[in-house]
């Protein structure tokens, strides 16, 4: 029954989905974990969401839905994959957590994850091929086992947490809100790779003081070329996190407030160009791009880990726009770095 569910609900979800399920939290609880926005909290219809998720008015947000299953919360991302590659581990903090993901236009994902820890993961199309640090916890798959799919992943995960929404549940309003990881505490993922080698070497090199001091320097310099070094909240953060205290910012804080609407410019500049190709003009286009790097910058010199926001930090140096990228300012950041 369980792998009958499973298909049915695999194939109602559509091409690109992300379930997730956690363990002991109710659905607020789950939603808060993703960093939901507070206000945008409410019961909705799959359909009234995925209208949402490609509304230019609404800013194409990120969305997740929630329903309360045999004692855990099964998290929706339609169309999305947050937890199955970013959120996965943070939100299992104090508990555990199952993602499954498909997306038949990338590849498919399984991921459990126990208080912060990745259990195991693996990608359904090459089950020999899992990691993790215990790999073969949920069976031994060798690289000549035939593929499996997301709707065998999802059967798994059922049985992992006890059950599955069913499709009479599909069809009901799920409580659900906009959301975005930059509010949680999921380490950034971003790596100075390739052109980036010999700043990456230096990150390696450097100390924790001044892995922090050159992140904190480089997104105070983001922030003057697109002039939003005023922002409210924002050399407050800066200074805190150059001082090694990382309070985190509220979604309802003054510069909580600056980042959404910093992190809504860059998703309608990137979602635009698809979906409501005159709806910017290529200026506020390019414009809404310099926010999605500097939101990922000014997330890496927040991060307690230093050399993960180092990389994040430096990134635009490496693989942002013309505009971001200053050869003074990397060699710069280099020869502090090697100091």
């Amino acid at each position: 029954m369980d792998g009958e569910l499973a298909g049915e609900v695999y194939e109602e979800l559509g091409e690109i989905w992300c379930l997730t399920f956690v363990r002991g939290v109710d659905g607020r609880e789950a939603l808060r974990r993703f960093g939901a926005f507070p206000e945008t909290v409410a019961p909705r219809t799959l359909g009234e969401l995925g209208d949402m998720r490609l509304s230019f008015d609404a800013g194409y947000p990120t969305v997740a839905a929630v329903a309360e299953v045999g004692g855990w919360a099964v998290v929706l991302e339609p169309d999305g994959f947050e937890a199955a590659h970013t959120l996965l581990e943070a939100v299992s903090v104090g508990s555990e957590a199952v993602s499954v993901l498909r997306h038949d236009y990338a590849s498919d994902h399984f991921g459990h994850a126990v208080d912060g820890v990745l259990v195991t993961g693996f990608d359904p199309g090459w089950p020999g091929r899992r990691w993790g640090v215990e790999p073969d916890r949920h069976g031994v798959f060798s690289e000549e086992d035939d593929e499996r799919d997301a709707a065998w992943a999802l059967a798994l995960a059922g049985r992992l947490a006890g059950g599955l929404p069913s499709l009479g549940a599909l069809a009901e309003p799920w409580l659900s809100a906009e959301f975005d990881p930059w509010f949680t505490p999921a380490r950034p993922t971003e790596r100075l790779r390739g052109e980036g080698a010999e700043l990456a070497a230096a990150v390696a090199s450097a100390g924790p003081g001044e892995l922090r001091a050159v992140a904190v320097a480089e997104v105070r310099r983001l922030a003057g070329l697109i002039g939003v070094a005023d922002a409210p909240g924002l050399e407050e953060a800066l200074r805190q996190a150059g001082e090694e205290r990382f309070p985190g910012v509220p979604v309802d804080s003054a510069l909580g407030g600056a980042v959404r609407g910093w992190l809504r410019l860059a998703s309608q500049a990137s979602w635009s160009l698809n979906v409501d190709q005159y709806r910017m003009s290529e200026g506020e286009r390019q414009r809404g791009y310099l926010f999605g790097w500097f939101t990922a910058a000014l997330r890496g010199a927040l991060e307690p880990d230093p050399v993960a926001g180092a990389h994040a930090a430096l990134s635009p140096l490496v693989k942002g726009p013309a505009s971001l990228k200053d050869p003074a300012a990397r060699a710069a950041a280099i020869e502090r770095l090697r100091a």
